[in-house]
């Protein structure tokens, strides 16, 4: 019964069919009790599971006291107390399976935001499209105030109680409103018989914690034109009723609320009365001011429904007319007229409206579906037909044709549709014949709002031609996806050639250099913010064009003051063309995707410690403070950029100069080896040979062998340092002094760990609280991937409700933050996996057990350092989430067993 949510934003409104008014089971409970009854058969019905009979009333049994001379109920034996907490572990495990595969809460608990639950009671959704969702909804407290009010044997609700009833619209994430009609609207409440009637509007918080935009509007229960369309082809009254009704509902829009509708089609066209027909214009998200001849932005059209000229980026008044007179045709035919192959063939041919059978019906749908729109029939032509008159179909003046290539173009958006689509014979056409695109542009067409600098400079410098293509497909044809040289170069297609090959790279180096996503951006985007602002730009082009080439003349400024240095004059002033290109994708990737940057950071990193990744390029002094102003984060953003971007470029050079410089250190390492080792030896020799000498001559005097012999070459001492024979000098004696008191000291160190790992088990009382913190985190992280939402009302959702509010607050919001922050050094993105806490609750256990057995006293001293490093890192992860995911992996559980 419910449709498919759609992605596609040109899907029209699907209804969904009313359900009864009476108490029912959610379907995703009824499911999940479904599968519980499969994994976890039962002797029969459970008790929250209603029977089949329609009242399903509960037995409740009634026994006797003891002595009353009642004999004892027969039945089997009550189990025993084992027996049913077996079954009930047994049972909890096909319970919490059941919940977290069907999932834990109904669409509309989840979906709704909880503000708008609270002002609203939401009775079913009751439509669905590409930008929201419509639920029927009621103000809080209607519906108990109704109760009180109808009688007890009146069950249905009248036809007076919709007027307390809502269309209640929930956006998707990344849809706005139109506030200043909206405004408009909602001051003349229901004295407009075409507009729905505004309750409200506004932005929520959703359960996935994104703001998503709401709107509360009149609600129509007779439906929209679909459903008189759906009932095609009808009588000829009933058409002519419904076409002067829209024809009324048209232009009050256009002449009373100056809008023009920029998606109209039978599903915003809600039935305010039957009989006489009267229509209400819907979808205020597709609605602009009628004295904005063009309008970006992205805004909703259904392309069934519109007209050829929309991409040419205008939403002019004839554009609803064309729609109408698709309508028309669909009411009459029951099908839409046939369209083009594509839009350069719709703007130049005429409609087939062979369906229409009858003549005077078919002059009205040609007037009405005329390409060009200063000869299409409007407002005053349409009720002349109803009038019984038969106004003329007029023809547009043509311009005289410019041929291009091996096709003739009369106008300037079909020559420019084509110079973008055939880009490579455009680039040799245009270099040639620039001067009669202009005289053309001048004499026939008459537009002087394309700049003309952009055709004339390709007299001197004939490598622009694609930015002149790129110009005239902004000017004329902005709702085509920008493109450069047959690439897209949309915000999208901008981060595809970022990260795409070298020959990608190229591309979009050259774009950026000329300026050409600066024209691109003065094409239609879906970006609500650019919508938003009303700057009728696409701001993360924008951004692009201005950012990555100041950070790339930062970075050559950068190679150039390294290149001066004898060091990297070799290696940073001969970088190939492809390591520029690459190092330009690199800048436009880490402006228009803000989680570039920390993938970048961490590739950089990971030159150091990474045993796959590492490189010899930290042995480099210059790169590693280069990649270190680009890990700071202290420095200006595009200070901080070009250090990653000049990092990134000069890493093949860092990694040459830095393998020579670490063969180097380890050459000097092993000739200092050598040395030490060659003077050792010597030493050594030198002692045995004086050795050799004095046992052959026991005449030597003690004192004449250790004339100038190295220390530890002259006869044995005896215990106060001095050779055997002769008192110890006071040298001898400090000597002596100094190397007992190393002796105590280190037996002291020794005595004081051995105190120390006596007490090493006491890093059990930190790190098993820290364990079973980490387990219930990695549990709520597992267990909350799909979400949690549970009932509106009841303990649990006042318990999660408050967990949230706390997760949200500003204190442990910083706290949060800087706890992610920290977290977020770990390598391979493992912060937000639900596998790092439970790794690290297992490695505490670990760890305690071996401070707390009987191990050596080292080993039990590392166990509890690695334990208070593990928990102070527990202690961050958790603190990550704001111990909402701590309250998750208690809640999910509980909820599960509590049914």
């Amino acid at each position: 019964m419910a449709d498919p949510e759609s992605a596609d934003p040109d899907s029209p409104t699907r209804s969904i069919g009313s359900d009864d008014a009476t108490t029912r089971l959610g379907a995703d409970r009824a499911r999940t009790r479904w599968i519980t009854r499969v994994l976890h058969p039962g002797p029969g019905p459970r008790r929250d599971d209603p029977g089949p009979g329609p009242a399903a009333a509960r037995t409740r049994a009634l026994t006797r006291r003891a002595g009353a001379g009642a004999p004892a109920p027969s039945g089997p034996p009550a189990p025993s107390r084992w027996r049913r907490t077996a079954t009930l572990l047994l049972g909890w495990f096909p319970r919490l399976l059941a919940r977290v595969v069907v999932g834990p809460a109904g669409d509309i608990d989840y979906a709704v935001p909880t503000e708008l639950r609270r002002s609203y009671t939401v009775l079913k959704r009751i439509g669905a499209g590409g930008e929201a969702v419509v639920y029927l909804a009621e103000p809080a407290g209607a519906g108990r105030a109704r109760h009180r009010r109808r009688p007890a044997e009146s069950a249905d609700p009248g036809p007076h109680e919709d007027r307390d009833r809502v269309a209640l619209k929930v956006y998707r994430p990344g849809h706005d409103i139109n506030r200043e009609l909206l405004d408009r609207l909602r001051a003349r409440d229901r004295g407009d018989p075409h507009t729905p009637a505004v309750h409200g509007y506004g932005r929520a918080r959703s359960s996935w914690d994104e703001e998503v935009a709401w709107e509360a509007q009149e609600y129509f229960p007779a439906g929209s034109l679909r459903s008189v369309i759906d009932r095609a082809p009808v009588d000829d009254t009933t058409a002519r009723a419904v076409v002067s009704a829209l024809t009324d509902c048209l232009h009050h829009w256009q002449e009373h609320l100056q809008h023009n509708h920029t998606d109209v089609k039978p599903e915003n066209l809600l039935i305010r009365s039957a009989d006489p027909p009267v229509f209400a214009l819907t979808d205020f998200g597709g609605a602009v001011r009628a004295t904005m001849s063009r309008v970006y932005g992205g805004l909703a059209v259904t392309e069934a429904y519109a007209a050829p000229e929309v991409v040419e980026g205008r939403r002019e008044a004839p554009a609803a007319w064309w729609s109408l007179g698709v309508m028309v045709h669909e009411l009459l035919t029951g099908r839409r007229p046939e369209g083009g192959e594509s839009w350069l063939t719709a703007r130049r041919s005429e409609v087939d409206v062979s369906a229409v059978a009858d003549e005077s019906w078919r002059l009205l749908v040609r007037g009405l579906l005329t390409p060009a729109p200063s000869a299409r029939w409007g407002h005053a032509e349409v009720r002349q037909w109803l009038s019984g008159e038969r106004p003329s179909l007029v023809r547009p003046r043509a311009h005289a044709p410019i041929r291009f290539a091996d096709a003739s173009h009369d106008d300037p958006p079909s020559l420019a549709f084509d110079l973008l689509d055939r880009w490579d014979r455009g680039e040799v056409w245009l270099r040639t014949h620039w001067p009669t695109v202009r005289t053309w542009l001048d004499r026939e067409v008459g537009d002087y709002t394309f700049d003309r600098s952009y055709l004339t400079d390709l007299d001197a410098r004939p490598e622009r031609v694609h930015l002149a293509i790129s110009a005239l497909a902004a000017r004329f044809v902005p709702g085509m996806p920008p493109r450069f040289r047959g690439l897209e170069v949309g915000a999208d297609g901008v981060l595809a050639l970022a990260r795409g090959g070298s020959s990608r790279h190229a591309v979009l180096r050259e774009a950026l250099e000329l300026g050409a996503l600066d024209l691109a951006a003065r094409h239609w985007c879906a970006h609500p913010g650019c919508r938003a602002e009303g700057s009728g730009r696409c701001a993360p082009l924008e951004h692009v064009q201005h950012e990555v080439p100041l950070i790339m003349r930062r970075v050559e400024a950068t190679v150039q003051g390294l290149a001066s240095g004898p060091a990297v004059a070799a290696g940073a002033a001969d970088l190939p063309r492809f390591a520029w290109d690459s190092a330009w994708a690199l800048a436009a990737e880490l402006v228009l995707d803000p989680e570039a940057a920390g993938r970048e950071r961490r590739r950089l990193r990971a030159q150091s410690w990474h045993p796959r990744r590492r490189s010899p390029a930290p042995h480099v002094d210059w790169w590693r403070h280069q990649r270190d102003v680009g890990l700071r984060r202290r420095a200006g953003q595009v200070d901080e950029l070009a250090a990653l971007v000049a990092a990134s470029l000069l890493l093949p050079v860092a990694a040459r100069l830095g393998a020579a410089e670490r063969d180097r250190e380890r050459a000097e390492g092993r000739a200092r080896r050598r040395d030490r080792r060659a003077a050792f030896t010597g030493a050594a020799g030198e002692r045995w040979r004086r050795v050799r000498a004095r046992a052959q001559d026991p005449r030597t005097p003690p004192g004449e062998s250790d004339t100038g012999a190295p220390w530890g070459a002259a006869p044995p001492y005896g215990p106060g340092g001095a050779p055997y024979g002769r008192p110890p000098t006071e040298a001898e004696q400090r000597k002596a002094r100094r190397r007992e008191a190393r002796e105590r000291k280190s037996v002291e160190r020794s005595m004081r760990q051995l105190e120390r790992a006596e007490g090493a088990g006491r890093c059990r009382r930190f790190a098993y609280p820290a364990a079973a913190a980490g387990l219930l985190d990695g549990l709520g992280r597992l267990l909350r991937a799909d979400g949690f939402y549970p009932d509106r009302s009841g303990p649990f959702a006042e318990a999660y409700t408050g967990f949230v509010d706390v997760a949200g607050s500003a204190a442990v919001s910083a706290v949060a933050g800087a706890a992610d922050a920290a977290v977020g050094l770990l390598p391979a993105q493992s912060e937000d996996r639900w596998w790092l806490p439970v790794v690290l609750a297992v490695l505490l256990v670990v760890l305690g057990r071996t401070a707390s057995g009987r191990r050596r006293a080292r080993t039990r001293l590392t166990a509890y350092r690695l334990a208070a490093a593990a928990s102070a890192l527990m202690l961050l992860v958790v603190l990550s989430t704001g111990l909402l995911m701590v309250a998750a992996g208690v809640l999910i559980p509980l909820y599960n067993l509590a049914g």
